[in-house]
């Protein structure tokens, strides 16, 4: 998290090319789906069953209360900065 913290800061501040750009995002892309099949291959699916529904639940009305607040905030800075 702080690797892609710092890669972030050091981009927005305009230190890296357009070469460079290019081969963070493609690292980055990478990164990121290298960390969920670690996380996927942890997963143990009997202990879920176990777990039964109502976690199960929780957490989907949980990631959709999420994903509609970053919605939300994204849509209000594009309409706030003009993007």
């Amino acid at each position: 998290m702080l690797g892609f913290l710092a890669i972030s800061i050091l981009a927005t501040a305009h230190v890296f090319g357009p070469v460079q750009f290019v081969d963070l995002a493609n690292l980055s892309r990478w990164a990121f789906l290298l960390t969920f099949a670690g996380v996927g291959l942890r997963t143990n699916f009997s202990e879920l069953r176990k777990q039964g529904l109502r976690p199960m639940a929780v957490d989907a009305v949980g990631e959709f209360a999420i994903a509609c607040v970053t919605l939300a905030l994204v849509q209000g800075a594009s309409k706030a900065f003009g993007i």
